[in-house]
């Protein structure tokens, strides 16, 4: 009796730090599309700073894996994949933008292919490796190159010009940057219990 009890107060305090940090991982999605729209330039291309927040996404997700397990983490990723469809045809509509299903369909897309590369591998490497600091950050990188590829292929359609793969690549430093210090961070975060 003692036993079930016990199970079903670690089940009650999974479901609550289930939501809570599906809500953290929507929040931030819609903080991310809202910044989308602001930009500063950098060799005479306009980044946006929506780049900055970016690693964080993966941050959360590689957070929830590690200190609840890989159901939540699905959880977390598939609302804010349905927060991100939504919040951009919000926002668009809200802001007078041209509708555009292509657009919509790609940043979904990027987000959640590039989402689940990041909780597969992650999970992959925690449940079967140290998880090194290196392959961490390798990790969080790759995801990240996924995303802005797509994002930009699918929003842009500018893959040929010179701007573009400038673009990108200073956006890969600035986030390779910001990557180091949060997978140094991740690393220090000690494994919770995941409950099957």
């Amino acid at each position: 009796m003692a036993r079930k009890s016990k199970k079903m107060l670690i089940n009650m305090e999974v479901n609550r730090l289930t939501y809570a940090y599906t809500f953290l991982l929507s929040a931030a999605v819609v903080f991310i599309l809202s910044l989308k729209s602001f930009t500063f330039n950098i060799l005479g291309n306009s980044i946006s700073y929506a780049i900055f927040i970016m690693p964080f996404l993966y941050f959360l997700v590689e957070l929830i894996v590690k200190e609840i397990g890989y159901k939540p983490a699905k959880v977390a990723i598939l609302t804010s994949t349905v927060v991100v469809y939504i919040s951009s045809i919000l926002i668009d509509v809200m802001f007078g933008v041209k509708f555009s299903i292509l657009n919509y369909f790609g940043v979904t897309f990027a987000y959640f292919l590039s989402q689940f590369l990041n909780l597969s591998i992650y999970y992959y490497m925690l449940d079967n490796y140290k998880t090194p600091l290196f392959f961490v950050i390798l990790n969080m990188i790759f995801s990240l190159l996924v995303h802005n590829m797509l994002y930009m292929l699918f929003t842009t359609g500018m893959v040929f010009t010179n701007t573009f793969w400038l673009s990108y690549m200073l956006i890969v430093v600035l986030q390779f940057m910001i990557c180091v210090v949060l997978s140094v961070i991740i690393n220090l975060v000690k494994q919770g219990i995941e409950i099957d």
